[in-house]
């Protein structure tokens, strides 16, 4: 019976190793997955990269940024400091107008944080709904590493609109620059996230040109930094891919397992092997993968 969850596969790697440290067979399984996820072909040493590693993905270019917000309005200075209940608000917002239910539109003055702006004019507000043009960055998922190809429009019977052009970030920035017009996105450009303490991943983002002027869906195909899914926790989660590569799993974990306690090759080595060459073979007559550029490459 094939094993669907980190956590039996944990409770095998245990059974057989023989220690029940807390973590101790997790840790097996990680060491496992990230083998698999590397592709690395045991036959002939190439590196396959696996079909499910080059998905086919949604985006919906937000034309603008809604929240809920409270105002306080400083009559001596004609400005309103508007403070969200989420983080909403960018630097490049100042100058762009600011939509509040109760009270109107308002341009905003200056950029305090992401959870506050000071706009001018306005008025004492309590809890509200605010809508501002979006910042026109947007998030690509965890893991990206790339695209296979580049964003565009589904086709409808009001948007046939040709594909998105890369550009280079500071073309995209410039824009922004010398003009707050809205309408349908032309070009893109992506860019890395701020690198924050807690990540172990890089993030990445799409930038667009002009700012969409209506709510815009693009599609995209974008190869997975395989890395990015090899940290495991013991729920009731199974590694990415199809039931084809069960077995590499599991003989991954108990291969690591081994190496640990016997300090050499074994059974499971050599089972892990052979079902690696198996999976790549399955894998291989279900996708055509095609060569790119990924982000970790110069």
């Amino acid at each position: 019976m094939p094993l669907r969850s980190f956590g039996l596969l944990c409770d095998v790697v245990e059974a057989y190793s023989g220690v029940g440290t807390p973590g101790n067979a997790l840790a097996h399984v990680a060491a496992g997955c990230r083998r698999v996820l590397d592709g690395f072909d045991p036959r002939d040493g190439h590196l396959h990269v696996w079909g499910c590693l080059e998905p086919l993905a949604e985006l919906t270019l937000a034309a603008n940024v809604t929240g809920t917000a409270v105002g306080v309005y400083n009559a001596g200075l004609a400005r309103t400091t508007i403070t969200a209940t989420t983080p909403i608000f960018v630097p490049s917002q100042v100058g762009q107008t600011i939509t509040v239910a109760v009270v109107g539109a308002l341009v905003i003055y200056s950029y305090t944080s992401p959870l506050q702006i000071v706009a001018t004019g306005g008025a004492d507000f309590l809890a509200s709904a605010v809508s501002l043009p979006h910042h026109g960055v947007y998030d690509l998922p965890a893991g990206f590493n790339g695209l296979l190809e580049g964003p565009v429009y589904p086709y409808s019977s009001t948007l046939d609109m040709a594909d998105l052009e890369e550009v280079s970030p500071q073309t995209i920035f410039e824009e922004w620059q010398s003009s707050q017009t809205q309408d349908t996105p032309a070009k893109y450009a992506i860019i890395p996230k701020a690198q924050l303490a807690t990540q172990v991943v890089q993030g990445w983002a799409i930038i667009v040109s002009p700012k969409p002027d209506v709510d815009r869906l693009v599609r995209y195909r974008y190869r997975v930094d395989g890395s990015a899914l090899a940290a495991v926790d013991d729920s009731y989660h199974w590694p990415i891919g199809g039931m084809h590569m069960d077995s590499v799993y599991e003989y991954a974990a108990l291969a690591d397992a081994e190496a640990r306690l016997t300090k050499q090759p074994g059974m499971w080595e050599a089972r892990f092997q052979q079902a690696m060459g198996l999976a790549i073979d399955a894998d291989r007559a279900l996708f055509e993968t095609q060569g790119t550029a990924s982000m970790q490459e110069g």
